[in-house]
């Protein structure tokens, strides 16, 4: 196992959700590898969300469950990316909730240090990669998005779209209830409400590497270029929308997810 990180009553229980559309070729050693390095003095869980996938992921699955904490979940239809992370969330019973990828980008010994931020007080701690080991395609994508993200709404994250964070359930619960533009790029609009909202975060630099097996689920230029504009179109929804009207914490607009992104 990992090492301790400061433990409060609070963190008494965290839900690891990890989404995953045909990743049999990498999800089994991922998950052995998240669990073998499971932080102590917290009640760890891992919960899969298999979105509709048509390889062998039930069967990694089955052979995993005598060995782990691990629940799956499947959706009987392809949701996408931001689809199948609020069915993780909607499924997560425990205080505290943390995500990863399937494909083994993001190291499991990060993710102490996120809890740590969380049990200093911040409701949310997201691995901020550094550096990044996506294509230079990708990256250059990645911050010109970031740049107009920043132009339109003052979102300061340097790195918005990382899988790896962590925080409390139910605020990442009223959130991701309220994110109805961007499924690809899932983080991007969560972020936006998140900091509208008021609620704080910390970003934590943390170890980035290239899939394990398989490939992108977006890989081709025409299909970057697609999910790209798919992106801008939500991104000035989002900002019509929200300079219409203010909407309290307390009220959550109908979720209505579009399943026709691209999985990022």
């Amino acid at each position: 196992m990992a090492g301790t990180f400061p433990s409060t009553a609070e963190l008494d229980g965290v839900t690891l959700v990890v989404p995953s559309h045909n990743e049999a070729a990498s999800l089994g050693s991922v998950l052995r590898n998240w669990w073998d390095e499971r932080p102590n003095g917290v009640s760890f869980r891992i919960l899969v969300v298999d979105d509709a996938s048509d390889d062998a992921t039930s069967h990694v699955l089955s052979a995993l469950e005598p060995d782990m904490a691990v629940t799956a979940v499947r959706n009987p239809t392809r949701l996408g990316f931001g689809g199948a992370l609020r069915v993780g969330i909607d499924h997560t019973t425990t205080r505290w909730i943390a995500f990863t990828d399937a494909d083994g980008q993001y190291d499991p010994k990060d993710l102490p240090r996120l809890l740590t931020a969380l049990s200093a007080g911040s409701d949310l701690a997201t691995g901020r990669r550094a550096p990044r080991a996506d294509s230079f395609l990708r990256q250059t994508i990645s911050i010109g998005f970031r740049g107009l993200v920043s132009l339109f709404f003052s979102l300061s994250s340097k790195d918005p779209t990382t899988s790896l964070r962590a925080g409390r359930t139910d605020c990442v619960r009223a959130i991701a209830q309220r994110a109805r533009y961007m499924n690809g790029s899932f983080w991007n609009e969560f972020m936006i409400r998140w900091t509208r909202a008021g609620f704080s975060y910390v970003e934590v630099p943390v170890r980035h590497y290239r899939r394990r097996d398989g490939s992108s689920k977006v890989a081709s230029k025409a299909q970057i270029a697609r999910v790209s504009v798919q992106q801008l179109i939500a991104l000035v929804r989002i900002w019509r929308e929200i300079h219409r009207i203010e909407l309290p914490l307390s009220v959550a607009p109908t979720s209505s997810p579009n399943a026709q992104d691209t999985d990022g």
